[in-house]
């Protein structure tokens, strides 16, 4: 009986280690989703002022460089052209510019403590 009853309490023992660990490994997927997730809007925010500050600023060059030039497109052209090359320049390197540094944060992202 004695052995009995200590088997019954280490499956207890056992059934409420499982439970216990299953609940932590939820808490700790949790946290980290709501901090990828809150980086993320931040970023994408961030992301957005950061679009219209360039849009703004190219508008503001292209009536500048038009105004400097005498006409009303050469300011918009030469924008144009200069977001162009650097289209190309991205697209050209979008492995070793774009693709593995955003790979990269992004793992460091998931597997960092804070």
């Amino acid at each position: 009986m004695i052995e009995q009853d200590k088997l019954e309490a280490l499956t207890e023992n056992l059934n409420n280690y499982v439970k216990t660990n299953l609940e932590l490994i939820k808490l700790e997927a949790t946290e980290r989703t709501c901090f990828i997730g809150s980086k993320l809007i931040v970023n994408l925010f961030l992301a957005l002022v950061g679009v219209f500050l360039v849009l703004f600023i190219s508008l503001g060059a292209g009536f500048y460089i038009s105004n400097f030039f005498g006409n009303n497109y050469s300011g918009f052209i030469i924008v144009a052209g200069f977001y162009f090359i650097i289209g190309l320049i991205l697209v050209l390197g979008k492995k070793t510019l774009m693709e593995q540094p955003l790979r990269n944060r992004i793992i460091r992202k998931v597997f960092s403590e804070n």
